[in-house]
């Protein structure tokens, strides 16, 4: 231990560090895990973090309304051409397979599918993403 001693400073600095009763690891490690986390400090801290996700919801208020409106606007032009295309149908107009190809077309068909899979499905995804 002399050659310690030398490196740190005097053999009896290294013994007040390393000392297996009085030493300061000794007591740094009493004092760590002194430390203990009780069931009341665990809920009182559950609580803080459900009250902040609460909050965090709170604030995406304004964002769920926005979703809302833009998915019943591409819901509503896609149910107008559904309903206008059973018209015409109904009626045998001859334009039927034009609206048909626009019905299916890049205008109507993938707007409609990509916000309704993204706010109907979003839900579903995270549930199946937790199990």
């Amino acid at each position: 231990m002399s050659w310690i001693g030398k490196l740190f400073g005097t053999e009896k600095a290294v013994n007040s560090l390393v000392d297996k009763d009085n030493g300061l690891l000794v007591q740094a490690g009493s004092w760590i895990g002194g430390l203990s986390y009780t069931d009341e400090e665990k809920a009182e801290n559950n609580l803080l973090v459900k009250n902040w996700g609460l909050k965090q919801l709170a604030a995406l208020e304004p964002f769920k309304v926005v979703q809302r409106i833009i998915a019943f606007a591409v819901l509503f032009v896609c149910a107008f051409v559904a309903v206008n295309y059973v018209a015409m149908l109904w009626f045998k107009h001859d334009s039927a397979a034009e609206l048909l190809t626009f019905a299916l077309s890049d205008y109507v068909f993938w707007p409609t599918l990509a916000v309704l899979s993204l706010y109907c499905g979003g839900g579903t995804i995270n549930s199946f993403v937790k199990k």
